[in-house]
């Protein structure tokens, strides 16, 4: 009772923090960088973070990582933080806040078209009409008269589109990569490959020897202070806790909200003016970014093929009491379900679901000839069951995934530590 007492006033805390405090770092990096040159700013923002995280990760009994972990981390950090944070907060010498933290927001737009180019996999109605409508927004965004008027301004523009770009691709390379298990360590190596590289950049530009301490302003200090603290380690801990004890759909949330809290202080705090046409903008980028996050089509969502949805769960599979985690599209027409078993203890299902999600979940939908994946689990006192259900055009799609060997279960790394039983012959259902 205690703990559930806990939780009702600790989430909504956390979701505070991801929605604000995440949407009002746009402002503060453009305080900081007021005073200290961008590159060398974000790079020792990052660099101080890592150093907290990875001290508290060796405090809570942060695992072994291997060399390969460590490189891969490293390339994620490079990716998301030199070149995606990184970017963002360089641009803003010539483009506002608000509007940097709006062009931000599209991200979704970005890794749906990566996902169609890179593995095939097309985006259904909901994410054409998404697209289709942030393509429109960021024409009228990017179309007024403060985006065309030098060529400063071009270049910031420039840099956002490729720090956009770096975060859809490593968000679409991630599922494929072997990470550290433990989310404060692999955060904290992310941080200081990122970091680092941006203070060698810095370094090697000639940017970090324009910094002059006697420049520095209390507004400037306290900006950096709540960028390494607040922005960095305090929301990356209520994000990874949402992640445990909410759902995905609801922490992303933070796609939409974001935008706003950094246009509206922006307005109030630095003067930034927000144009009718930047209003029609920020509302049809982000209806277009809603439509792509629901992964579901329309009639899905108005329940007119419902009787399709699931079909192993209305042919009396499932065990009564399973919890859904993933659900699957409607199957309009014949398919391949491939079905896997396998069982955790109770203590660890948590932490196991979230990494099937990242590993398993996420590279079966990346496969070209997937319709969709259901996974179950269901805790019997001790241990907890999970029921892997995906979905295939044919057989053909299910070798992508599985090798030609297919009828074998297909194991990601990390999995292992988790499952004192698992199926190793996969059935599958012709539907």
């Amino acid at each position: 009772m205690k703990q559930l007492m806990k939780e009702s006033w600790l989430i909504p805390i956390c979701f505070g923090l991801i929605y604000f405090v995440w949407g009002s770092t746009y402002l503060a990096n453009w305080y900081a960088i007021q005073d200290i040159p961008p590159l060398l700013m974000s790079g020792s923002r990052f660099v101080t973070a890592g150093i907290i995280l990875f001290s508290l990760s060796k405090l809570f009994g942060g695992e072994k990582t291997t060399p390969v972990q460590w490189k891969n981390a490293a390339t994620l950090g490079i990716m998301f933080l030199a070149i995606g944070t990184g970017g963002m907060v360089w641009s803003e010498q010539y483009i506002t806040s608000g509007m940097v933290a709006l062009m931000a927001a599209i991200q979704p737009l970005f890794i749906l078209l990566l996902m169609w180019q890179l593995h095939g996999k097309r985006p259904n109605k909901a994410g054409v009409a998404g697209t289709f409508l942030g393509m429109i927004g960021m024409v009228f965004l990017v179309g007024q008269d403060q985006f065309t008027g030098g060529e400063k301004t071009m270049l910031g523009l420039g840099i956002i589109f490729i720090s956009i770009l770096s975060w859809g691709i490593a968000s679409v390379k991630l599922s494929k990569m072997d990470m550290p298990s433990n989310k404060l360590q692999s955060a904290a190596i992310q941080m200081l490959a990122g970091g680092g590289l941006l203070l060698l950049v810095s370094l090697l530009s000639g940017e970090a020897f324009n910094f002059r301490w006697v420049n520095l302003t209390y507004r400037g200090i306290y900006s950096w202070i709540y960028l390494a603290i607040f922005g960095s380690v305090v929301s990356f801990s209520a994000f990874n806790y949402l992640l445990v004890k909410s759902t995905p759909d609801k922490v992303a949330t933070a796609n939409y909200i974001n935008p706003v809290v950094a246009m509206f202080l922006g307005w109030a705090l630095a003067d930034e003016i927000i144009t009718g046409q930047s209003l029609i903008a920020a509302v049809l980028m982000l209806a277009g970014v809603v439509l792509i996050k629901t992964k579901i089509s329309f009639f899905q969502k108005f329940n007119f093929f419902k009787k399709y949805a699931a079909p192993l769960e209305v042919m009396g599979f499932m065990p009564v009491g399973a919890v859904k985690v993933i659900d699957a599209p409607p199957i309009l027409s014949p398919a391949i379900a491939r079905i896997w078993h396998g069982v955790t203890p109770t203590g660890m299902s948590d932490e196991y679901i979230r990494l099937a999600k990242t590993n398993c979940v996420a590279n079966c939908e990346a496969t070209p000839g997937n319709l969709g994946v259901s996974f179950y689990h269901q805790t019997e006192g001790d241990v907890t069951h999970h029921t892997f259900i995906s979905y295939w055009k044919d057989f053909e799609s299910v070798k992508r995934f599985a090798g030609e060997d297919y009828e074998k279960a297909r194991t990601f790394p990390g999995e292992e530590k988790f499952l004192v039983e698992s199926d190793e012959v996969v059935e599958h259902r012709e539907m």
